[in-house]
């Protein structure tokens, strides 16, 4: 458990070994390079070195990748295949890898007929729309005979039309009328609005836009349409079939064509390779002949390297940060405790001088979750689920250590569900209830917390005790290791004095009457220590201050304490609702109906408590550690380590050394 030692890289090769050396780096994806650029203005080396510039290609590469992109994305939709529940990269040999990549004309070549695909789609989708859009204007004046084309005769003029429907229709055709010299007809309505048409002479058609259009009337034009409102909604359902037919053509062109999707999966894959080379060098200084890179590599990997740049011709050094440099961390722990980084990683990682924590709490986080869950069989669903789900996929990265920390905290659940004797709540004594009508027992290994509230909430604080003390020897250490001893004994010692003092004061007569009083003196020299040290880097009255607002921080404390009673109050809230939801599943009695039910009401009610509880229990074991645990010692802002690696999405090149 701890951050990785790093160690700088400097290399200098021959330009013309650059594209290998590259290629050595990538495949070796070890070393994080830095970029350079910044350590060119003002510096002597300015007039002989410059960055090397990213050039066209790695532009004409981004571009190609997202055509990729958008062709799987396409493909995806008419894939019969059903998408697996976890996304896994798929392996491939060194060997298939290099021809794809001596083969990129192949991957252009289906990636350019899904793309032409997509377009053809596109068009024939955007022509469906535009005879939808055709027909929907046209429908409603199916009843009207006269041609659309046809807009005004050598003393007329025909207008189209609607107005809203709150309108008085009756009312407004009369008023037309009254006008003389006009013939109006309502052609069709909705609940919107009334469709209609009138004639009228030239002279009078200012006068009868007016008037409309004080009704809201607003006009309808058929531009570019001949012939009947029928006859033209003929037409668009003939015209309409035809792109129907058409789209169908091309769905099934992609469907049938949807095998490609690996194959341009490695191709997209393959070009990020290349692409992520060439916009490595916009990191590099060069001259004409040579070029120069820094970056960080994990000091436990330098003989790696050196064996690796010593093939390749290279010059190179290693040498350790200096005290002002930000280097970026990297956390190694054992095979346990890995999962558990994904806590840690959710928070922010580590200061690259600070404390790596997971390998403490990690256990802790297990033994909260299983606390706060607390019932063995929702514990065994999660932990079954989560094994099948590692043996079925070939997990990477975050969403393989999530899932790892989810089968821990199953098992976690199973034992505390043992300990406290919870099997979905009650169901196996009410089951029997029903479908027997006979009375089981089945004690809990350790006790009932719904029974013993009280003894529970105690087993919490004290949990939540200890938590606390490791965090603060955990500060306490890292004080130590920095040369400050005395403001360990006086920052963290001090307070081990006054919070031990107190539990035994107040808690200490059951186990001895003489250790209230014990407590009570450890307290005092405590409260003391911290009340006479606690200003001890202020000047004058400020010395007094410090060392009553440090002593008052003893609300901080109890506070941080108290907080671990949310063990228990999850743990009750996981077995009361069980309970509940069993009772209510029993309330029709025995019977074969009665089963059923009993069954119906298990199903839905226990995945609904499950699911809470479950993201309950996952939230509040990680605030403990986050705000009470790490709050004690926690100097995070570390950067991740990001090594010069291949980053594919889609497949993984099996040779591919995956170095930390």
């Amino acid at each position: 458990m701890a951050v990785v030692k790093m160690n700088k890289i400097a290399v200098i090769g021959l330009d013309r070994q650059k594209e290998s050396i590259m290629s050595g780096l990538m495949d070796f994806g070890a070393v994080e390079l830095s970029d350079q650029k910044s350590r060119l203005p003002g510096s002597e080396l300015e007039s002989l070195l410059a960055p090397d510039e990213v050039g066209k290609r790695a532009a004409e590469l981004d571009a190609e990748i997202a055509r990729a992109e958008s062709a799987l994305n396409f493909l995806e939709k008419y894939d019969p295949a059903r998408e697996p529940l976890f996304r896994t990269r798929r392996r491939v040999s060194a060997a298939a890898a290099e021809k794809i990549r001596a083969s990129l004309s192949e991957g252009k070549e289906k990636t350019d007929r899904i793309t032409e695909l997509e377009e053809r789609l596109r068009q024939a989708n955007e022509e469906m729309n535009r005879l939808r859009q055709q027909e929907a204007l046209i429908r409603p004046w199916i009843g009207y005979a006269t041609p659309l084309e046809m807009v005004s005769t050598p003393k007329a003029i025909i207008h189209e039309g609607v107005v809203p429907a709150a309108v008085d229709i009756n009312g407004l055709l009369s008023e037309l009328e009254d006008f003389g010299g006009i013939v109006a007809k309502l052609i069709n309505s909705d609940r919107e609005l009334y469709y209609i048409a009138f004639i009228c002479l030239k002279s009078l058609e200012e006068q009868i836009l007016d008037t409309l259009k004080q009704k809201g009337f607003s006009e309808v034009y058929f531009t570019g349409l001949k012939g009947t409102a029928a006859d033209n909604l003929r037409r668009l359902s003939e015209e309409m079939k035809a792109v129907r037919e058409k789209i169908n053509s091309i769905e099934q062109e992609a469907a049938d064509t949807a095998f490609m999707r690996q194959d341009i999966e490695a191709y997209r894959d393959i070009l990020a390779i290349e692409a992520d080379k060439e916009k490595i060098r916009s990191r590099l200084l060069k001259t004409r002949e040579t070029f120069y890179l820094e970056g960080w590599i994990p000091e436990r990997l330098n003989g790696k390297a050196s064996e690796l740049l010593e093939r390749l011709g290279c010059c190179y050094t290693f040498a350790p940060p200096q005290e002002d440099e930000e280097v970026p961390v990297l956390l190694e722990n054992k095979n346990f405790f890995v999962p558990f980084e994904a806590i840690t990683e959710m928070y922010s990682l580590p200061d690259y001088r600070g404390f790596d924590p997971t390998g403490i709490f990690a256990l802790f986080y297990a033994v909260f979750f299983g606390i706060m869950l607390s019932d063995a069989g929702y514990g065994v669903i999660m932990a079954a689920a989560c094994f099948a789900v590692l043996k079925k996929f070939n997990l990477e990265g975050m969403t393989r250590k999530m899932i790892t920390l989810f089968f821990y905290c199953g098992i976690s659940t199973i034992i505390w569900g043992a300990l406290f004797g919870g099997v979905f709540g009650d169901f196996i004594q009410v089951f029997a209830r029903v479908a027997f009508g006979k009375e089981v027992v089945i004690d809990p290994l350790w006790f009932n917390p719904l029974d013993d509230p009280m003894k529970m909430l105690i087993f919490s604080l004290a949990l939540g005790i200890i938590h606390l003390f490791i965090g603060m020897g955990i500060k306490a250490y890292m004080q130590i290791k920095d040369g400050h001893w005395f403001d360990a004994v006086c920052d963290e010692g001090f307070w081990y004095l006054t919070i031990t003092g107190l539990i035994a004061l107040l808690g200490g007569e059951s186990l001895s009457p003489a250790l209230p009083q014990i407590g009570k003196w450890v307290a005092v020299v405590g409260a003391a220590g911290l009340l006479l040290t606690g200003g001890r880097d202020k000047k004058g009255f400020g010395k007094i201050t410090g060392g009553l607002s440090n002593l008052y921080n003893i609300t901080s404390y109890l506070s941080d304490i108290l907080s671990y009673a949310r063990l228990l109050a999850l743990g009750l809230a996981t077995g009361v609702i069980a309970q509940v939801v069993n009772t209510m599943g029993s309330l029709f009695g025995g019977g074969v109906m009665g089963i059923i039910v009993l069954i119906v009401v298990f199903i839905f009610g226990h995945t609904l408590n499950f699911g809470i509880n479950a993201l309950g229990a996952f939230i509040h074991s990680s605030r403990l550690q986050y705000v009470e645990f790490f709050g004690k010692f926690y100097e995070d802002g570390g950067e991740p380590f990001d090594p010069f690696r291949k980053k594919t999405k889609y497949i993984r090149i099996e040779q591919e050394e995956e170095q930390k």
